[in-house]
Formats: structure tokens, sequence, C-alpha cells
């Protein structure tokens, strides 16, 4: 029987699936993130051997039986990314063929089997990607806020926090924030979060249902949160809208993927609307498409074609 494997190494998760070569998946494997730049090289590795490791027993097979893995993950986005994930790729897999891709490409082959259109991902972080019928590609840097990126669940975050203060302070309106943020953390008012914020001692779990709580607070009339929303949803929408210029695709119907955790809360309509609504200034027949396909999935198909077109 022949073997593939298909890859998702996210910021916070690192999903494996393993199939036969007609697609049929046999077994699945997982772990915590694998993003390097995050955690360092070594934990990255730990993570994405843990996810392949746990698939793989389940098969009964090891990395030998393997006949080809495609892995969409998060951090690799420069050339120099490449160099340290293919060492650590190949210090896994050995001599089994494997490609690395940034992890938005996976996602928009799930959302797409044709596998063309812009993608925005708004998860942990944001990242950005389009593709047109003929292979032309372009792909952000998706790296930071000083060069170029917005989007992800972290931005709400930040931002939740700047005006959750600045409502304590009476430097900004009024919010909710400024009361619901402290017990997410564990403490009872905002002056008890400062040391521990400035000392990075915060906990993450908090972190992570913060935005959350920006579109449960949203969708129950908080101004400051609404407008966290929008002012996001603006940006992104004109991130992509510069994606579909570059690739010719503003007076075409193009398939305009979003997908990430943040896209799928649908309590609040606001990050969606003024998305939809600002990229169409740009590119009105962008068909808005909202996937909770597993990005993995895509992954695998990859290596399915690739498979398939070695034969």
């Amino acid at each position: 029987m022949v073997y593939l494997a298909g890859v998702d190494g996210g910021a916070t998760k690192t999903h494996c699936v393993i199939s036969d070569e007609q697609g049929n998946i046999l077994s699945e494997g997982f772990s915590g993130g694998s993003n390097y730049q995050v955690i360092g090289e070594e934990a990255a590795k730990q993570a994405l051997r843990s996810a392949l490791e746990e698939a793989l027993q389940k098969t009964g097979i090891t990395f030998h039986n393997l006949e080809f893995t495609v892995l969409g993950l998060a951090g690799a986005d420069l050339k120099p990314d490449f160099e340290v994930l293919n060492k650590i790729c190949f210090d896994l897999f050995g001599h089994q063929r494997f490609k690395i891709l940034n992890d938005t490409w996976i996602g928009m082959k799930s959302a797409e089997p044709e596998f063309w259109g812009v993608t925005a991902n708004c998860g942990t972080g944001g990242s950005y990607a389009g593709r047109t019928k003929d292979g032309r590609e372009v792909i952000l840097r998706n790296l930071s806020y000083e060069l170029g990126n917005r989007g992800g669940g972290l931005d709400i975050t930040v931002e939740a926090l700047h005006y959750a203060f600045r409502s304590e302070e009476g430097t900004g309106s009024k919010t909710r924030l400024e009361a619901e943020i402290p017990p997410l953390f564990g403490f009872k008012n905002l002056s008890e979060m400062v040391k521990p914020l400035i000392g990075g001692k915060i906990d993450h779990d908090g972190i992570r249902q913060l935005p959350k709580l920006v579109f449960k607070l949203a969708s129950e009339g908080d101004t400051v949160c609404q407008n966290i929303l929008t002012e996001l949803g603006q940006v992104m929408g004109e991130i992509a809208g510069g994606i579909a210029k570059r690739l010719d695709l503003t007076l075409i119907e193009f398939p305009m993927i979003l997908m990430g955790s943040v896209f799928l809360d649908r309590s609040c309509p606001l990050l969606v609307d003024e998305f939809t609504t600002t990229i169409h200034k740009t590119a009105p027949y962008a068909k808005i498409k909202i996937t909770n396909q597993r990005p993995v999935l895509g992954a695998l198909q990859l290596a399915l074609e690739e498979y398939a077109h070695q034969q």
C-alpha cells in the first residue's frame, strides 16, 4: 500500500493525516504549535514529530513508509525560513520525499479544490495569499505590523487591552472591556494586571479568550468593541483587495476565501461585513467564501496530486 501524509503546522496546533493513494484517511495525529519563529527550532521539530508519530503509530508504519508528505507550516515566510524548516524536516524524514509550503496555501486548497482565488486567514495571526488559474502567485510576508501585516486574534487582543486601559484612565470612550477583561486572567481590576503584562507573565488562556469577548460585547452594543472589529475588517479588506489588484482579478469573479477561527465567530457580523464592503470597492465581483474546512486536508490533497503527477 502507498502511504501519503499532509501536515498543518500552526501557531497553536499541529495536525497530521495519513491516507492511501486513493485519499482514504487512515489515521490522524495532533500536537501543540510548531511555528519555529515562536517556539524555536527544536520545539518545532518535536511538535511535528509528535503529530506525525501519533498518526504513523495508529497506521502501524514508520516515516520510511511515507511516499510523499506536504507540510503547510506557519513560519514558512522567507528564504531563510525555508532553509531552517527544510533542515528540520530532513532530520525527520531523511530521504523520504516532502514539500514545505506556507500554511496559507493549504488553507486555500482545502477551501477551493481548483486552488485559486485570494485567501485571508484570521486565526491567531493574519496571513494573505492569492493565486490565479494559470498559477501566478502572490503571498505576503505575513510577519508583523511593522512589516505591513494586520489581521488575527492577537491584533484584536492588543486593541482590546489598549482601549480597556484607556477606558479605565478616562482617556477614551467607556467600554465594558474595562470590567470584563480582568476576570479572564484571574484579577479583580486592570491595575492588578499592569505588572504581569509588562513582565510577560500573563495567562495565555485569557489571551485566547479576548477575541471572543470582543465579539460578544460588540454583539451586545459595546461601541468600542464594534469599532475594533470594523477597523480590522476594513484593513484586512484593503490588504486582500491589494492582492486581487496585483493578480489582475479586480474585474472578474473569483473566490475570496475567509478562513481561521476569528472569521468563524458568527456572534457579530461586523468584521466580515466591513471586510466585504471594503474589498468590493476594489474587486466588486469577489465571491466571499467563509470556510471551516480543515487546512490539513488541503495539504493531503496536494500530496496526492504531487504523487499522482510523479507516477
